[in-house]
């Protein structure tokens, strides 16, 4: 899934559970009017009104989004060369699309896997089901996920822990991922691993865990998990041209394997940017996504992709992502697959790349994207003074 190597080293930190989570959300308000762009000593931007995201995206410029042209400009010109595999880059700001670029012989309308950024779509799937009534994410996975590999071991692990990546099973992406896949076994493999830790207390990076999270959508919801998500997010969202694939189980990939064009994995980070909101409609609580991009976990400095990290369901955050003293949420998938979101400047920049056979084991073209989008895109968004 991810970055190997430093990265999984470092995921195996133990994780200690924060008292309450941290809302990096900015609350959704009226629109307020955008006055003296200059002083970089301003708060956060002002919050202007949640746009209908079921259509396309209206369009900008720098300038009138509270850009430096120049700056802007020079980031989209050197992508190709700070980062030769990336693919698409995309910025939108204030609910507009200002700036995209693609790169590679791809174009606006390639979808893109993107590994696992597919885990906080998951997390989105579960909070529907949860708003329906359907399951509680404080419930027990033996409430939704009756598999003969369960054991007594299992009874206590709650669907938050497997939202959390606290569920206490064995994991590594590096030694499991290939097994687990080529197992025929989805379910059964992850729940034959070991417990190592008890529920809710450590953080253990688990993308099979992730996939347990659809399979249980996938026993809740009429149809299937993936008619689930067409009929209640992707379509809501004007997402049509994606590929899921599905497991030999036949349920879509909870870990990873989503493929979204970069316009439309954009729309997935403005919507927990709009807490749930799409225009008028609420298409997910706003508790949901306040759980979502909150910091329920504390797991630290993972290189140079997250400096001040935590995890919410199937999301990270950074107190530093966006800047110093600004913070960000994270969807972010192996090899430099990232939806990166901070509230405080309303901007969701989108960046995608070709990661098969890279050996990106050690996350050197993650650290690279992260730099191209936190240290330039992010500081060519000046803020913008209330």
């Amino acid at each position: 899934m991810r970055g190997r190597g430093r990265k999984e080293r470092a995921l195996r930190l133990t994780g200690t559970l924060c008292v309450a989570a941290s809302a990096v959300l900015a609350a959704c308000g009226d629109p307020v009017a955008p006055a003296d762009r200059e002083d970089p000593g301003a708060g956060p931007d002002p919050v202007p009104a949640p746009i209908d995201l079921s259509r396309a995206w209206a369009t900008s410029t720098p300038e009138a989004e509270g850009f430096d042209p120049e700056l802007l400009g020079s980031v989209f010109a050197d992508a190709a060369g700070a980062v030769p595999n990336i693919r698409a880059l995309v910025a939108v700001r204030n609910g507009r699309l200002v700036e995209e670029a693609y790169f590679g012989g791809m174009h606006r309308d390639s979808a893109f896997d993107m590994r696992s950024v597919t885990k906080t779509v998951t997390a989105l799937l579960v909070g529907l089901a949860s708003d329906r009534g359907l399951l509680d994410p404080e419930g027990l996975i033996t409430d939704w996920l009756p598999d003969p590999s369960l054991r007594s071991e299992h009874g206590g692990i709650r669907v938050r822990d497997l939202l959390t990546m606290t569920s206490g099973m064995q994991w590594s992406d590096e030694e499991d991922f290939g097994p687990w896949v080529r197992s025929g076994r989805p379910v059964g493999y992850v729940l034959d691993l070991p417990i190592v830790a008890p529920p809710g207390r450590r953080f253990i990076y688990n993308t099979g865990g992730s996939h347990l999270l659809t399979v249980i959508v996938e026993n809740v919801v009429e149809g299937s998990a993936l008619e689930f998500a067409e009929r209640e997010l992707l379509g809501p969202l004007g997402i049509g041209n994606k590929r899921w694939p599905v497991m030999q189980d036949s349920v879509i990939v909870g870990g990873a394997a989503l493929a979204l064009r970069p316009r439309d994995a954009a729309k997935v980070g403005q919507l927990l940017l709009q807490g749930g909101r799409s225009g008028s409609r609420q298409i997910i609580s706003r508790s949901w996504v306040e759980a979502q991009i909150g910091r329920l976990v504390e797991v630290g400095d993972i290189g140079h992709v997250l400096r001040d990290a935590g995890y919410g369901y199937q999301t990270w955050s950074d107190r530093r992502g966006g800047g110093d003293d600004v913070s960000a949420f994270v969807l972010w998938g192996y090899g430099g697959q990232f939806v990166w979101v901070v509230p405080d400047r309303q901007l969701v920049v989108v960046a995608q790349t070709h990661w098969r056979g890279t050996g990106d084991h050690d996350g050197r073209q993650a650290d690279a994207v992260a730099d191209l989008i936190v240290h330039r895109v992010i500081e060519a968004a000046r803020p913008i003074r209330r």
